[in-house]
């Protein structure tokens, strides 16, 4: 709120688990400190969301299956129109009732993605003024390239909003809550902002591009395990799978039980240290499904140590932006990827 101001509404993105921190948690601390309306992918998020206790809107960003609207109903879930066939289906399926069914519109305004495009607006809007159980409360779209502050495109794509805000309005449909401001928007594009924006990686702390270093956000997320065995081996021992790593030394190698179905891609294997005992120890060999071996010689480790892969200790951090670099990714992929029984504690 004190990036926005009280008169723009905050619609945090929890889906995909809240990129990986735990939606359901996540979204009650966020209800505790005043956000009345959430956005998720899919109906399934949304169901998991009220089943945790969370009482906000919550909006479906994208799959709004008409089949489903008896879901939508019962659970109180918002779904998006994103092309006319839907729409219509929607339209139909939520007919006949005396409540008539929220929803959001989605407009494709340069991402090329999902949503309406400008040439389907007026039937669109026709579709809409003679759909009474459709009530239009939002409008929306997504920013292809608002992290790079020098391209055009967010340039063009919000002249576009504008225009199709303009043909709506036109139409005599109202635009309801319009939100288009994603992360990085909402912190390089304040006229981006409309009624409300949709943080999502930057409400996890981190910065959706490494040009906006300065902007002030602290990671939510440390992960973290501990040292499960220690063993010294001598100089030529092949270490993991496909002997892709041999030892040049004598060599005190730590075993970690973490591995890529926790998130510890295999693509950090020889890419990315572990921070243990106040210094970094490399990975080495090929991360496996379930472990992952660490060169503990310069360090020292001992069963019990804790091994810190994503975070920070004492001077030295191991940032999101690190580990997508060493896999070729971005961190939305590195967050998102951190696996289901990798415990989540939750502090503060």
């Amino acid at each position: 709120m004190e990036r926005v101001g009280e008169k723009t509404a905050v619609l945090p993105v929890v889906k995909a688990d809240a990129y990986g921190h735990g939606a359901v948690a996540v979204a009650r601390r966020l209800e505790s400190e005043g956000a009345a309306r959430f956005a998720v992918a899919i109906a399934e998020e949304g169901i998991a969301l009220r089943r945790g206790g969370v009482a906000g809107e919550i909006l479906l960003l994208n799959h709004s299956d008409p089949a489903d609207v008896p879901l939508f109903r019962a659970f109180g879930l918002t779904p998006s129109l994103y092309d006319l066939v839907q729409a219509k289906g929607l339209a139909e399926a939520a007919a006949g009732r005396a409540e008539p069914l929220a929803v959001h519109l989605k407009l494709d305004t340069g991402m090329g993605r999902m949503g309406l495009r400008p040439e389907d607006l007026r039937a669109l809007a026709e579709l809409l003024l003679r759909a009474p159980g459709l009530r239009l409360t939002g409008t929306f779209s997504n920013f292809s390239s608002a992290d790079d502050p020098a391209s055009p495109a967010t340039d063009r794509q919000m002249k576009t909003m504008k225009a199709a805000l303009e043909a709506l309005r036109a139409a005599g449909v109202s635009a309801g809550l319009v939100h288009v401001a994603n992360s990085a928007a909402l912190l390089t594009r304040p006229d981006s902002r409309f009624d409300a924006v949709r943080p999502g990686l930057a409400l996890y702390g981190v910065l959706p591009s490494e040009s906006l270093e300065g902007a002030g956000l602290t990671p939510a997320m440390t992960l973290e395990t501990r040292v499960i065995s220690v063993r010294m081996v001598p100089a030529g021992t092949p270490l993991g799978y496909g002997e892709r790593f041999v030892t040049a030394r004598l060599s005190r190698i730590a075993i970690l039980p973490i591995g890529y179905h926790d998130g510890l891609r295999r693509a950090f294997s020889g890419r990315v240290s572990v921070l243990l005992r106040g210094g970094e120890a490399p990975i080495v060999g090929a991360v496996s499904m379930d472990l992952t071996l660490v060169d503990a010689t310069e360090t020292g480790a001992e069963p019990g140590d804790r091994a810190v892969c994503l975070g920070s200790e004492g001077i030295r951090r191991v940032t999101a932006w690190d580990l997508a670099r060493a896999a070729g990714t971005i961190p939305y992929e590195v967050l998102c990827g951190i696996g289901v029984r990798v415990p989540r504690v939750f502090l503060g």
